[in-house]
């Protein structure tokens, strides 16, 4: 302790001096999500999604981790704008895992898989064949699912 003050004689904290803005995570109940889903399946923009979102709701992956999905969730997949993409452990030591599939969770897939685009031929630090992928062929990141979901939130809150 005596280090520590030596170190910051004002002895103060980061959160003394900036305010805490993060919002706290908000699980959807059962009916709020068969009603976003039942809204994403008429949708014309965001109905392309819908499956993606089924997967995120059933497995509880984080999006990074449907971004690297293979056959394992033992990685995620992360892009940098310096650096490109690269791949990254889990975020904790129960993040290399396997996740049982709900009978929606595998349909989804199985559409995923039988609409899936050609890919391109990419190599990110041994990993290849990247399930979700851009208009490029190119592996989604987290980035393109955020924007995302901001305007699928924002367009299901208008007309809801």
């Amino acid at each position: 302790q005596d280090d520590c003050i030596r170190k910051n004689p004002f002895n103060f904290k980061l959160s003394d001096v900036l305010e805490d803005d993060t919002e706290a995570k908000v699980i959807l109940t059962p009916e709020q999500e068969e009603k976003l889903l039942a809204f994403m399946e008429t949708d014309n923009v965001y109905s392309k999604y819908r499956d993606e979102v089924i997967l995120l709701l059933e497995t509880g992956l984080r999006i990074s981790e449907l971004c690297g999905l293979t056959t394992h969730i033992d990685h995620q997949l992360l892009r940098d704008t310096e650096v490109g993409y690269y791949i990254s452990t889990p975020k904790t030591k129960n993040g290399k895992r396997e996740l049982p599939l709900t009978e929606r969770a595998y349909q989804a897939l199985e559409r995923i898989l039988k609409n899936r685009g050609k890919a391109q031929p990419l190599v990110v630090d041994g990993y290849s064949n990247f399930l979700f992928l851009n208009r490029e062929g190119l592996p989604k990141v987290a980035g393109n699912y955020e924007s995302m979901v901001r305007g699928l939130i924002k367009k299901y809150n208008k007309t809801h």
